[in-house]
């Protein structure tokens, strides 16, 4: 099933490049955006074929700089004192959040969620228990309902805690799934935790199991790991935009888009690379496993070869996201595997390391690649 495209800031433009059209849809942030501009993407969306607009009320840190939320009008002005496990402050949220949508006709909504103090079944609980009141509210409304589950990963880390986790969020009267999986690692660096990568991936198979169609939120490369275990879909955006949820990434000023320096993301080695380390790895020619031509790729290297000193951060954007849309159309249609792609880019790293291979930057080390390796075949095989 095809990947969305998870709206963040200054990144409207990419939603009608032609090259990317292989995306199935957008997930929507009005932390980024407006009322008037997100109705226009909605608009623009009606007018493409099968494209989906997913709305996320992106409410999950109350207490933080918010953007553009306060320019909505469901943005409750209690938010910060109100108590998040008062049924009637939700239902009256709900209802806030469905006029609005009511009036801009998304193709589907998902449930709002706060980010708690500990992730307890009391705090799934309300998470299905929000979400079912949601799908009653657009039950004549000709929205389609999806739930949100926030997820930590350190708890999933815990043996058993994924299917404890599935079974209180397969309450949901929700057929689909939206799924954030929240952790401590920092930002921008990819997982490596095994029992908590294993944990994930176990709660996406025993979600899919139980008929509830399942997207993975705020994914990069990890898509690898979320497809093998089943996911239906996987989100991405500009690559050091949404690599990561944490708290902290809707902490930021208001504004501010992430990483401004230009990554080449590189499949024979999983891994973004920086100017230099392209230029220095390409003539090496690692094996690869046949990815499709990167209309992006192709631009920046004709750039470097004739302008190295020209920017090329729009066009890295667009590299990954072409590559991300590509390799998820593989993984889902059986042309390539996570662990054949793996096993690639762990021998890649490999050969660098034989020839004294030294990256730009010191933690560009290829570290997470056997960690994923491990996670995917203890998944696969289960002791």
């Amino acid at each position: 099933m095809p990947a969305y495209h998870q709206m963040g800031h200054d990144s409207e433009n990419l939603l009608w490049v032609e090259e990317l059209s292989r995306y199935g849809g957008a997930i929507l942030s009005p932390v980024n955006y407006g009322q008037n501009k997100i109705t226009s993407q909605i608009e623009w969306a009606r007018e493409q074929n099968d494209f989906e607009t997913i709305f996320d009320p992106q409410l999950y840190v109350p207490n933080s700089e918010r953007g553009c939320l306060r320019e909505w009008s469901y943005f409750p002005d209690d938010v910060d004192t109100a108590d998040p496990t008062s049924d009637a402050w939700w239902e009256e949220l709900l209802e806030a959040i469905v006029s609005v949508c009511r009036s801009m006709a998304p193709t589907a909504v998902c449930s709002p969620a706060i980010l708690p103090r500990a992730f307890s079944d009391d705090y799934y609980a309300q998470l299905v228990s929000v979400g079912n009141h949601l799908c009653t509210c657009l039950s004549h409304n000709g929205l389609r309902p999806i739930q949100t589950a926030v997820v930590g990963m350190p708890d999933l880390a815990t043996s058993g805690r994924p299917m404890e986790v599935a079974s209180i969020l397969s309450r949901s009267k929700a057929n689909h799934i939206y799924l954030v999986l929240m952790s401590q690692t920092e930002p921008r660096r990819e997982f490596r935790e095994v029992e908590e990568i294993k944990g994930a991936m176990r709660l996406i198979a025993a979600l899919q199991a139980t008929g509830l169609e399942t997207t993975v939120g705020f994914c990069s490369s990890n898509l690898l790991l979320w497809k093998a275990a089943g996911a239906s879909h996987c989100a991405t955006g500009k690559f050091f935009d949404l690599r990561r949820f944490t708290r902290d990434r809707f902490e930021e000023p208001g504004g501010q888009g992430g990483g401004q320096l230009p990554y080449w993301f590189e499949e024979s080695l999983m891994a973004f690379l920086r100017q230099s380390d392209v230029q220095r790895i390409m003539p090496m020619q690692l094996p690869n496993l046949s990815p499709s031509p990167n209309p992006f790729g192709a631009q920046i290297l004709g750039q470097l070869r004739a302008e190295p000193e020209r920017a090329w951060l729009a066009l890295a954007w667009r590299q990954f996201m072409f590559w991300f849309a590509d390799v998820e159309n593989r993984l889902e249609n059986g042309s390539v595997g996570a662990a054949a792609l793996l096993r690639t880019a762990d021998n890649n790293w490999r050969t660098l390391d034989d020839s004294d291979f030294i990256m730009e930057e010191r933690r560009n080390d290829g570290g997470w690649i056997r960690p994923w390796r491990r996670a995917l075949t203890e998944y696969q095989s289960p002791s």
